[in-house]
């Protein structure tokens, strides 16, 4: 099956800018684009230890066979694992975005999308990719020891590849922003207290925001990983400490939440691109970092064994008070990338514009993807599939998968991921671009 040519409700989250102009701009402007005035950055080049360019190997979620009851993937290639080596070759605001649409005036949707995000009085799909990362870990802070740069220090290969998703029909990037904390990013002292938000974390933010203004798409930031609660421990020289316990120990998350996460949802508001934020996401996958009973009726947790995982109760706190955070400096939509329907309304009380899951074939298996939100019991606000390959799923192809999304209801499709797509995945994405109609400036 392939994107039907009569979809007339169907176009990209961000491709309509409401009834005629820009998303909004910093609060007190007067709403005039800042499109084409992007500074060109110089390139710097850097090296690290192994002689390689990229960032240390970790691997998304994999095809694996699965079982309802313990929810993880039985086969070794398909369990989400991370490098705990050093640097190899991966293979692998007070912003005003006005996201709600004006609230006077007519405003008419010619190609409202069913279940859409809500996105200047219009109804939009979200279509685009994951990075989810250039170097894991070093894109917003660096990692001076292993050579690899933050954003903004070397830009012009993170534009290219911006440009190059653009090329291929992509709009919405999700970018992973510290998935664990070996980048220079995080500064921790001997107690488990962040006391610094380091290296180029806050210019990268704002270069990458800069970026995304220059190569026209929209970037999805995803503040943190469930990688993050592997223990403390020395990686490749450098000390990487682990995030358990500043989710459990009230003191040490409010260090992170102030002063490593508000400045940089800050320094996304100040960017005259903050605009380009098209959503926050908490964190990737949280559930995997969790044991115990889910107190919401789905099935219990069956955590990855080498993390030290938290209770439910404690990561919903947690999710909840960086959502609260977010919310006093950003008017952008906010979401968790969660792993999977099985655990379908593990966050539905949290503060959350739109739900967010990801989709691989060892959780079609029992929970398939050709299936309506409202069969997860899922109908209380949009979802976005915000995960799944780009060879498709179940044996379908990448555009059958799509269109089955178009087709009954959810507001999202997300592909796994840019630096493992192949030329012949990435010109497939392009290819169902073509197919939508309602497009403006493709």
């Amino acid at each position: 099956m392939t994107l039907r040519q009569a979809s007339p409700w169907f176009v990209w989250f961000g491709l309509l800018t409401g009834c005629g102009g820009e998303p909004n701009q910093t609060a007190g402007s007067d709403g005039t684009s800042t499109a084409g005035s992007a500074t060109t950055f110089e390139p710097a080049t850097a090296t690290d230890p192994t002689g390689e360019t990229d960032g240390p190997t970790t691997s998304g979620p994999e095809t694996a066979t699965g079982d309802p009851t313990s929810g993880m993937p039985t086969s070794s290639t398909g369990e989400p694992t991370t490098s705990a080596t050093g640097p190899t070759t991966d293979s692998t605001t007070n912003s005003t975005t006005d996201t709600t649409g004006p609230t006077t005036g007519d405003c008419e949707d010619p190609c409202p999308v069913a279940g859409g995000i809500p996105w200047q009085c219009q109804q939009r799909f979200l279509y685009g990719i994951n990075y989810a990362w250039r170097n894991f870990g070093a894109d917003f802070g660096g990692i001076e020891a292993w050579g690899q740069p933050g954003v903004s220090t070397a830009p012009t290969p993170v534009l290219d590849d911006l440009k190059d998703m653009r090329a291929h029909g992509v709009r919405v990037v999700r970018w992973w922003i510290w998935p664990d904390f070996r980048g220079d990013a995080i500064e921790v002292d001997n107690g488990g207290y962040v006391v610094g938000l380091g290296g180029t974390a806050l210019a990268d933010m704002q270069a990458a925001l800069e970026l995304a203004e220059q190569a026209d798409v929209y970037l999805m930031p995803c503040l943190f990983s469930f990688d993050a609660f592997r223990p403390g421990q020395d990686m490749g020289g450098i000390w990487v400490p682990g995030m358990t316990g500043m989710v459990t120990d009230a003191d040490k998350q409010q260090t992170l939440l102030d002063v490593a996460v508000r400045p940089l949802i800050e320094a996304a508001a100040q960017s005259p691109y903050s605009h380009r934020v098209l959503a926050w996401d908490v964190i990737n996958e949280p559930e995997w970092a969790l044991w115990g009973q889910n107190p919401y009726g789905d099935p219990p947790y069956d955590p990855i064994g080498d993390l030290q995982p938290v209770s439910h109760e404690q990561m919903e706190a947690f999710l909840a008070a960086t959502i609260a955070v977010i919310r006093e400096h950003s008017t952008a939509p906010v979401t968790v990338g969660a792993a999977a329907f099985k655990w379908a309304r593990a966050w539905h009380q949290l503060d959350l514009d739109f739900d967010q899951f990801h989709m691989y074939d060892w959780v079609d298996e029992f929970w398939p993807y050709d299936q309506p939100p409202g069969s997860y019991g899922l109908d209380d606000r949009p979802v976005v599939m915000g995960e799944f390959y780009l060879t498709g799923v179940g044996g379908d192809d990448y555009a059958t998968v799509v269109d089955s999304w178009l087709q009954t209801g959810y507001a999202g499709a997300l592909g796994w991921q840019y630096n493992e797509a192949s030329q012949a995945q990435l010109d497939a994405m392009a290819a169902v671009a073509e197919q939508i109609e309602c497009q403006i400036d493709l």
